[in-house]
């Protein structure tokens, strides 16, 4: 494993991670090697001198090791309860990347008037290693053309690899040459009976919950073969397809689906670096 990514949700019933660059802090004081990212912070829900002061805290106790991804978000009920315009939150995002670089990059104070944020003579403290890089979470094609002009990265989450697969296709057919980090579901078991029956409620529920978010009524029914879900071998062969057909980066996966022991995640980690790592 050489990196570790964190999501931000607010407000949830199942207690989802709310802050994701609090967390890299402790991750960055515990380890030496692996990259730490977020994956994602919605943006626009939150002040960019802010997230550019956190994020360059992060980034030092890391000793450069963060990577900043970030998205416009779509979740109703926390842009509600946060008070941040939903229909803009586009130009929310693209406002405050630039706001972010400019934070890192610029010697002494500087000042900003834009459509959302305006301030003077402002100077962001503590300055990160170097700026750090920004991944943005892209799946639609203007979100993906959005993402090749004011980004470092893409970041894709599919949960079915169908779907994954078809975000990929898009990227290649378009042309974007930047790095990509696929996220998605994958969990092995000695047997592939195991691992479905193991993972097949938590992929249920994580289904109906970005259903619910995205103001869904059902979920889609679930088809096992379009999940990375299964024995090592198979598993392998899966990803081994998706390597040899597009072109990626880094792949990351939720390491503790939903109705899972610590104890059996712990196992099933072991098992992919024993299996699928090698």
């Amino acid at each position: 494993f050489d990196s570790v990514w964190m999501s931000e949700h607010h407000l949830t019933d199942d207690g989802l991670l709310p802050s994701p660059l609090i967390m890299a802090a402790a991750i960055a004081a515990r380890t030496h090697r692996i990259r730490i990212g977020t994956n994602i912070i919605p943006l626009p829900l939150h002040h960019p001198l802010r997230i550019a002061e956190d994020a360059a805290v992060a980034d030092l106790i890391s000793a450069g090791r963060m990577v900043l991804g970030l998205g416009q978000g779509y979740a109703k009920p926390e842009f509600a309860a946060f008070g941040a315009d939903r229909r803009r939150r586009g130009s929310l995002l693209e406002e405050g990347i630039g706001i972010l670089r400019r934070a890192w990059t610029t010697d002494g104070r500087f000042s900003f008037a834009g459509e959302h944020w305006s301030f003077d003579e402002v100077q962001v403290t503590p300055r990160p290693r170097r700026p750090l890089p920004i991944y943005v979470g892209a799946v639609t094609e203007p979100a993906l053309r959005r993402a090749a002009r004011i980004a470092d990265g893409i970041l894709v989450y599919c949960g079915k690899v169908s779907d994954l697969r078809a975000r990929l296709g898009m990227i290649k057919n378009l042309g974007l040459e930047l790095p990509v980090v696929a996220t998605g579901i994958l969990h092995v078991a000695p047997s592939a009976e195991q691992a479905w029956a193991e993972a097949a409620p938590g992929i249920a529920y994580l289904e109906g919950q970005i259903a619910k978010y995205g103001q869904r009524t059902h979920p889609e029914e679930l088809n096992r073969d379009d999940y990375l879900v299964g024995a090592p071998g198979e598993v392998i062969e899966k990803l081994a397809a998706l390597r040899a057909e597009f072109d990626v980066d880094h792949f990351a996966h939720w390491a503790r689906l939903p109705g899972l022991s610590h104890s059996r995640c712990t196992e099933t980690l072991e098992l992919i670096a024993a299996e699928l790592l090698a």
